[in-house]
């Protein structure tokens, strides 16, 4: 009899003990819970949401991870990194989705910002302050009908702090105002154990040196930042409009037009910050293609006197428009479907000029006739863009950033595309080659294939940011492929922990001792 009740008394402990420990012991479950409960979502494969969040921009590099965690307050963003990173659980930073790499995504646990979206401007300052969720676009709605622009993205779906953390230029604007890195003031960190910190020039200078221009992913996880926005008051036209052209040849011997505009940029816009570029050419068969988007932030009246005696060379634009744009009609006019319609791999090479070989190697991108693949090269110039030379941004001395692409349908012709494009910058470097035109590569248009990446997106300032990630992130728990990796790194041995072994384990004992 007693004996019955000594096991009676101690199945009841190790019961109460197991459903105590199987309790706390599931802080994902937690972590679940409270992010609903505060308005936020947590989406598997099954839930009808799920998809449309999951889908990337470039479907090229799709993945579809096993959970998304969307959080609605900074607050549940701090719990969901203290919870997973002491579970040593990875996962990935999900913003805009427009991640060239990827990286935005994986297999795994991926913390998306989508919800994130408080959006607040100081007209005082000439600031304004944006969450981790906002896309380019919500925030040229805000500012339509004002006077100012802000240094976002052309591209309208694209997530404001991925594009600010790899440097961020506007090809539209970037010459008169920076990138948008230079126009940072300050960031809202959230660091891999849940705590938070602020980086600003006075306040942890080292990490807001690395956040601007050191590439979305790295150090921490971006909460909130405030930017700069500036007045457009020069054009001397309403609601911050100014003077954009769209200039095409079609079918015309297009290296002399290249060569012409070349020429009025040495001459002219080198010296006149108020000209921008976003050049496009495509070469197929016996058609090509050159279009140019060029705006002007200066007065209407001036147009003529700047830009007619380079327009009035041989061979004339096929098309010549001019239109009085704000910000948010480039948004919309320049607009890419998200996701977009066909796979796509693009490039990067950041140069201080262009020389003849390297026009030549432009002007011979083109696929097999018989490959179902398009491909263009952008000329994106920037030269004397307005950069603050003392962030991570590693360029401020280029010109132009060439930027290949291909895209194509038929998921066959992957690996051809992908080798095609990557051949083709081989061939560019090279080219390059005897006059060091090219120093590197944007990390915005980051490539899983490119070889010696860290000098070519980063330059000279690699082990720098090597010794602030060692600071600030020394497990590298915001790790992915291309990532800054910390010096002495731990090991990145992640589990979860295995709920059902400590059921059987528990279960176990208490045979044990039942019997």
């Amino acid at each position: 009899m007693m004996d019955s009740f000594i096991h009676f008394y101690i199945t009841t402990i190790f019961l109460s003990v197991f459903f105590l420990i199987n309790t706390q012991s599931d802080p994902l479950s937690t972590l679940e819970s409270t992010i609903i409960s505060h308005g936020g979502q947590v989406l598997r494969i099954t839930d009808s949401q799920y998809k449309a969040a999951a889908t990337l921009h470039n479907r090229a590099i799709q993945t579809w991870p096993e959970l998304i965690l969307r959080p609605a307050t900074h607050d549940d963003v701090l719990l969901a990194l203290s919870t997973l990173s002491s579970l040593r659980i990875p996962t990935r930073i999900m913003g805009g989705r427009h991640s060239y790499g990827g990286y935005c995504s994986h297999q795994g646990i991926v913390l998306d910002s989508a919800l994130l979206k408080d959006l607040k401007i100081d007209w005082e300052t000439e600031t304004i302050t944006m969450d981790a969720g906002v896309i380019w676009d919500e925030v040229y709605r805000v500012l339509n009908g004002t006077e100012y622009v802000i240094m976002g993205g052309l591209c309208p779906t694209v997530g404001v702090v991925g594009f600010t953390l790899g440097g961020g230029y506007n090809a539209m604007y970037s010459r008169s105002y920076g990138f948008a890195s230079d126009n940072v003031l300050k960031f809202k960190v959230a660091l891999y154990n849940g705590s938070v910190v602020t980086a600003s020039s006075e306040i942890n200078p080292d990490l807001y040196w690395a956040l601007r221009g050191g590439g979305g992913g790295n150090f921490g996880y971006v909460l909130q930042m405030t930017q700069k926005i500036h007045r457009i008051n020069e054009t001397h036209m309403p609601n911050g409009q100014f003077t954009f052209l769209n200039i095409t040849w079609i079918n015309v011997d297009i290296k002399i037009a290249l060569n012409n505009w070349l020429t009025f940029l040495k001459e002219v816009a080198d010296n006149d910050i108020r000209i921008s570029f976003n050049v496009i050419v495509a070469v197929n068969g016996e058609s090509n293609f050159l279009m140019m988007y060029c705006s002007f932030n200066g007065p209407s009246i001036e147009i003529g006197t700047v830009f007619n005696l380079w327009l009035l060379k041989d061979p004339k634009p096929t098309f010549n428009s001019m239109f009085n744009y704000t910000q948010n009609d480039i948004s919309r006019v320049l607009a890419i479907p998200f996701p977009v319609v066909n796979r796509e791999h693009v490039l990067s090479a950041m140069a201080i000029n262009i020389t003849e070989a390297m026009l030549d190697v432009i002007l011979d991108f083109q696929p097999n006739s018989t490959a179902d693949i398009g491909s263009w090269t952008e000329l994106i110039y920037l030269h004397s863009a307005t950069k603050d030379k003392n962030t991570a941004y590693a360029f401020p001395d280029i010109s132009f950033d060439i930027a290949p692409g291909v895209s194509w349908r038929n998921p066959d012709n992957d690996p051809y595309a992908i080798d095609m494009s990557e051949k083709f910058l081989q061939k560019l470097i090279d080219a390059a080659a005897p006059t060091k035109s090219i120093v590197g590569a944007y990390l915005n248009y980051i490539d899983p294939y490119l070889p010696n990446w860290q000098t070519m997106y980063y330059r000279h300032h690699w082990d720098r940011l090597r010794e602030i990630q060692t600071k600030w992130d020394p497990t590298w728990y915001f790790r992915f492929p291309q990532g800054i990796p910390p010096y002495n790194q731990q090991s990145n041995a992640y589990k979860l922990p295995n709920k059902n072994s400590m059921v059987i384990i528990s279960s176990f004992i208490i045979l044990v001792w039942f019997y």
